[in-house]
């Protein structure tokens, strides 16, 4: 079973500071070996002891990071132009890499409510050299709409990156980092979650400019937190359509449309879920979302 294999090692090679040959060579000389996933810049590795605690690591030549964790940020699509929003940013995995996919030009905005988080996101981007960015602290479901002078505020993407009751985190065999972060499993709390999702995702589509796209996912399979959240956000604003979402080299599963007697718009199958015995990472869901 995939649940009874420990979670799997990957990287991300930070492109703003080293390419993937030198990397390779910094990393051999730790008996690190690196195999290439089926997504650019990523990789599998063994052999590394303390891979959080190597002079590239601290250097920001790599970052670890889940594969399934990697696509949120390729699919939001975002380019040097961009003025671009991470809702939920911390611990900035997907922020680093949104900015060094836009070659640390245009602007993000890195979003965090928890001050106990930030520390940790301030590290990493100073770690991984983005200058692109700049954080703020502001309730996912109250961030801004307007300027003091009371012009609106819009950005040409939002990734909504949501809190979540992280199902997709469990292996039988966990590390203790992962350990720490896996929230208390219930129906109720699930539901508890899908109503603050709810508001976020609706703030986050609202400071879409026409045209915009936006990214929402979670690390956790329950429909209550998912499906549920995507499609009210259909049914609230008629402007919001589903796009396709498209890796050729990963198996990644339809939205479903139908949870316990509830039915969810056709639209969901556009979504995709990733499951730990399709790709061997975290279990998640994302949906990449039009504003007309």
């Amino acid at each position: 079973m995939a649940l009874e294999r420990p979670h799997p090692s990957h990287l991300r090679v930070n492109i703003l500071k080293t390419d993937e040959e030198s990397l390779k060579k910094y990393l051999k000389k730790y008996g690190c070996h690196l195999e290439p996933l089926p997504v650019r810049h990523c990789y599998s590795f063994s052999g590394l002891q303390n891979p959080g605690a190597t002079v590239e690591y601290f250097l920001g030549y790599y970052h670890m990071q889940g594969l399934s964790s990697v696509l949120p940020s390729l699919v939001l699509e975002p380019s040097p132009q961009h003025r671009v929003l991470d809702m939920c940013a911390s611990p900035g995995s997907k922020t680093t890499h949104i900015a060094a996919i836009m070659d640390n030009r245009g602007l993000v905005i890195a979003n965090e409510l928890n001050r106990r988080r930030l520390s940790i996101l301030k590290f990493h981007l100073e770690r991984l050299g983005i200058t692109n960015t700049l954080v703020t602290t502001f309730q996912a479901q109250n961030f801004p709409t307007r300027y003091p002078d009371r012009s609106e505020i819009r950005f040409d993407r939002v990734l909504l990156d949501a809190p979540c009751s992280g199902e997709g985190r469990y292996r039988k065999v966990m590390r203790p980092d992962e350990l720490k972060k896996m929230q208390p499993y219930g129906e109720e709390h699930s539901l508890k979650m899908s109503n603050y999702q709810r508001q976020m995702i609706l703030r986050g589509f609202d400071l879409l400019k026409n045209g915009g796209i936006m990214v929402y996912s979670t690390c956790t399979y329950s429909p209550y937190e998912n499906e549920a959240v995507v499609d009210y956000l259909l049914k609230t604003r008629e402007n919001a359509v589903l796009e396709p979402i498209r890796f050729e080299e990963l198996h990644l599963v339809e939205g479903v449309t139908e949870w316990k007697g509830i039915r969810f718009s056709e639209e969901l199958k556009k979504a995709v879920r990733i499951y730990p015995h399709f790709l061997d990472s975290w279990g998640f869901f994302i949906a990449k979302i039009r504003k007309l």
